[in-house]
């Protein structure tokens, strides 16, 4: 039989669409940075300068200039540009130097048609329509009814990713307003969308779907969500702004393929980011959005989530249970978390509907893989609401159980939940997904699966850190983890009164031979009522008392109306109710029995 023990030692911690690759360059949205720190009025009607009169009507060749944002430089400075389009939604403005260089007449024409009238998604609606009429109108500032599309050259801090575009929040006030990191900012005063000139094949034409229009309905939405949530989270903010480019028929390739590398990174806490798995924090929000589409009320939920004023979790929850949908965070992220794990067994097996994705097809590899055992890792690093995968594939018929462990290597502090999923692909090809529980007393989890290399040809356990507490941030764990083999063995069991207290009793159950440390539960039963369910027992290694011999052990006390002769114990190798064994059984005041 074979064992696993993985060890965990905490430190602190609408539609289903072809998803086809697309060359193009990383796509990093600037808005995250923009909105970070930033406190603003409580009202856009408050700001350092008088109100400008509703914008006239502008004719194409109008020039203005625009303050715009130096990220390399971490400053503002002023552009010149010129009005080379006007739709029926928009004015599109171009950097006068971008203009017949990297910005043409053709490229125009394709930005102001797929604004205003076709998208990939709908010939017959374009980004504007399709995202006010799911999520609601833009702000109108400058009350002309429409929004700026500035193309201009974006200059950037990072040689790795572009920034494809932002929306400043600034822009919705007067006058001047200050932001934690760039200092003083002048307002545009209009309802503005900066889109990198740069970040788009070459030879764009009005036939021609690139990442610049991808752009585009990703910085919609940031303005839409502001409009009804101005602090909206980033993960939240971000998510919905590629869920709305994937709406209008546009290709995430980048972010999704950097997520499904690094399937471990965090949901929430982007304060984890680095330049190497910035665009997989993207990945993950668009993802758990589209998961969220999937299963809880498609665009409808999410779009009552984007006008929802509460932010980040709470603004999650709330929504569901407008709905009446009572679901913690937790539990959602648990399923999305298998979800994402279980595309790697879908051509092998059937799983249920809340572990799949409808509208997607991905492949996300589990981090850990064995087909021979013992095998083990160490510190393994976990952060808030990330996930890893061990997956154990039997390597030879005829192989029988196996037994996984975590434990930390400090006391838990009940504020901080691991979350452990297991899930077994069995011979006949049906999938089935069971929690393991785990003990926040001693931080350990133990899972026996009697059934592994026999009906069930694979397991994968899934675990994750979920604090939802407003200190999550930076909250991680570490842990390790041993896989062992063997036999399940034969035990004597032994019930033993207390001669002092008759109250007091103790089972015992001790190996008579070498075998693999194994997950034990005691449970009593009496008059149909269960006084223990499944308590797992201890194991001590090389028990005086037993010579060379490890046990198992149980203490408990009975209530002294309770006739002990009607009380029934059962010992059980495994803690899930799924896959488990009886090892011994009896009642109390009858001798010892042998397996």
């Amino acid at each position: 039989m074979r064992k696993i023990i993985v060890k965990v030692l905490l430190l602190t911690l609408p539609l289903a669409m072809n998803f086809a690759v697309q060359s193009s360059d990383a796509f990093r949205c600037g808005t995250p940075f923009l909105k970070e720190g930033l406190v603003l009025p409580p009202s856009p009607d408050l700001g350092t300068a008088p109100r400008h009169p509703a914008a006239p009507a502008l004719t194409v060749g109008f020039q203005r200039t625009f303050f715009a944002i130096d990220f390399a430089r971490k400053q503002q400075y002023a552009i010149k540009a010129t009005l080379r389009a006007s739709g029926t939604h928009c004015y599109i403005f171009v950097e006068d130097s971008e203009w017949q260089t990297h910005i043409t007449t053709p490229t125009v024409q394709s930005v102001q048609r797929t604004f205003d009238s076709a998208t990939p998604a709908d010939p017959r609606r374009g980004i504007y329509d399709i995202l006010t009429d799911d999520f609601g109108l833009p702000p109108d500032v400058d009350e002309n009814d429409k929004v700026i599309i500035l193309l201009l050259n974006i200059l950037d801090r990072s040689t790795r990713h572009t920034t494809a575009g932002y929306f400043m929040p600034i822009d919705q006030y007067r006058g001047r307003l200050h932001h934690p990191t760039l200092g003083p900012l002048h307002s545009n005063e209009a309802d503005i969308i900066y889109i990198n000139s740069r970040n788009h094949p070459p030879n764009t034409n009005a036939s021609t779907i690139s990442n610049l229009q991808s752009v585009i309905a990703h910085e919609l939405q940031h303005l839409i969500h502001w409009h009804h949530s101005p602090n909206e989270e980033i993960w939240i903010d971000e998510g919905c702004a590629d869920y709305a480019a994937f709406q209008c028929g546009f290709n995430l390739y980048q972010h999704v393929n950097a997520f499904q590398k690094a399937p471990n990174t965090s949901l929430i806490d982007w304060t984890q980011q680095t330049e190497t798995n910035l665009l997989a924090h993207y990945g993950a929000a668009f993802l758990f959005m589209l998961y969220f589409h999937d299963h809880y009320g498609g665009t409808e939920t999410v779009a009552a989530l984007v006008k929802n004023p509460l932010d980040g979790i709470p603004g999650i929850t709330q929504t569901l249970k407008a709905q009446g949908i009572n679901k913690s965070f937790s539990n959602i992220f648990s399923d999305w978390k298998v979800a994402n794990y279980l595309t790697t067994w879908l051509t092998l097996g059937t799983v249920e509907d809340p572990y799949r994705y409808n509208s997607i097809v991905l492949t996300i590899q589990p981090q850990f893989e064995h087909v021979s055992y013992p095998a083990n890792s160490k510190n393994r690093r976990l952060a808030n609401f990330s996930a890893h995968a061990i997956e154990c594939k039997a390597a030879t018929v005829g192989q029988s159980g196996l037994t996984l462990g975590l434990s930390t290597q400090r006391q838990l502090n009940m504020a901080q939940i691991i979350d452990v999923k297991a899930t077994y692909l069995h011979t006949s090809g049906e999938i089935v997904v069971g929690k393991v529980p785990f003990r926040t007393v001693d931080g350990t989890a133990t899972l026996d699966v009697p059934a592994f290399g026999t009906d069930i040809q694979r397991l994968m356990v899934i675990p994750s850190l979920q604090i939802e507490n407003s200190s999550f941030a930076q909250q991680t764990i570490t842990y390790d983890y041993s896989i062992f083999e063997g036999n399940l063995g034969t035990y004597t069991t032994h019930i033993l009164p207390n001669p002092i207290h008759p109250n007091y009793w103790e089972i015992i159950a001790v190996p008579n031979e070498p075998a693999a440390v194994h997950a034990f539960t005691v449970t009593l039963t009496y008059q149909n009522r269960k006084l223990l369910d499944a308590k797992p027992m201890i194991y001590l290694e090389n028990e005086k008392t037993v010579p060379g011999r490890s046990i198992y052990r149980y203490a408990f006390n009975l209530k002294p109306d309770i006739a002990t002769e009607k009380v029934k114990w059962t010992i059980k190798r495994g803690t899930s109710d799924i896959f488990d064994r009886v090892i011994d059984e009896g009642i109390l005041n009858e001798p010892i029995t042998e397996y």
